[in-house]
């Protein structure tokens, strides 16, 4: 019994082991890759985002390719976040595992750095349709509040529990309490709150930058 019960434990070590071992190596992997080419937005760009838009990127990563191919969507997108522009100074305030980064959970990131850490030519940038321009910072200002509390990252992907978020559940959540609207609730579809085809569905969003159109050309 003893020895049956070891050899069990063993083999759940090992497979653990062979688990980690093997996402330590893929994401090294593609950390090189990311530090190997730069990635970012032109002047002209740059000068058309508001404060309050979305920005969508593919991240590199073995989580980030999992959650491309499991939703195999329109646009291949696995990561989200909020633009905060003020005068030139642009950053992203987001919620991120720690695989790559220093921290994880909600952050702000340098607008330059989070595109840089995608898939070049991955970038689309929406923006919430169903206000004036100039409400469009409240999504921000709502954003920072989230921030101040550094919520950690939702590793269960649960949206029902706000003490951890993941990128798409702040967002979500943000809608919900500046504008009393469910960006992901349609009239025919039950809400996904993982996938990120909802930020470019008309009924919520306007597409203002979409670089994977790049891609087929």
């Amino acid at each position: 019994m003893k020895k049956t019960l070891i050899i069990f434990l063993s083999s759940v070590i090992g497979l653990i082991f062979s688990a980690w071992l093997f996402r330590t190596i893929y994401n090294k992997i593609e950390l090189r890759k990311e530090i190997a080419v730069t990635y970012k937005l032109n002047d002209q760009e740059k000068m058309i985002i508001r404060d309050g838009d979305i920005i969508l990127r593919y991240g590199h990563g073995l989580v980030s390719d999992y959650i491309v191919n499991i939703f195999n969507e329109k646009y291949t997108i696995s990561h989200c976040g909020i633009i905060s522009k003020e005068d030139n100074n642009m950053s992203v305030i987001h919620s991120e595992s720690s695989s790559f980064l220093s921290e994880e959970g909600i952050q702000r990131q340098d607008f330059d750095d989070f595109v840089d850490a995608g898939h070049i030519n991955s970038v689309i940038i929406v923006r919430y349709n169903k206000c004036k321009s100039e409400e469009l910072s409240r999504i921000t200002k709502r954003a920072n509040i989230y921030l101040k509390k550094k919520i950690p990252f939702d590793y269960s992907f649960n949206p029902d529990d706000t003490t951890v978020m993941f990128c798409s559940e702040i967002i979500w959540n943000i809608f919900l309490d500046e504008f009393n609207t469910d960006i992901f609730s349609f009239s025919l579809d039950e809400p996904d709150f993982n996938q990120f085809k909802n930020f470019w569905d008309t009924a919520y969003f306007n597409i203002i930058l979409n670089h994977q159109t790049r891609q087929s050309n």
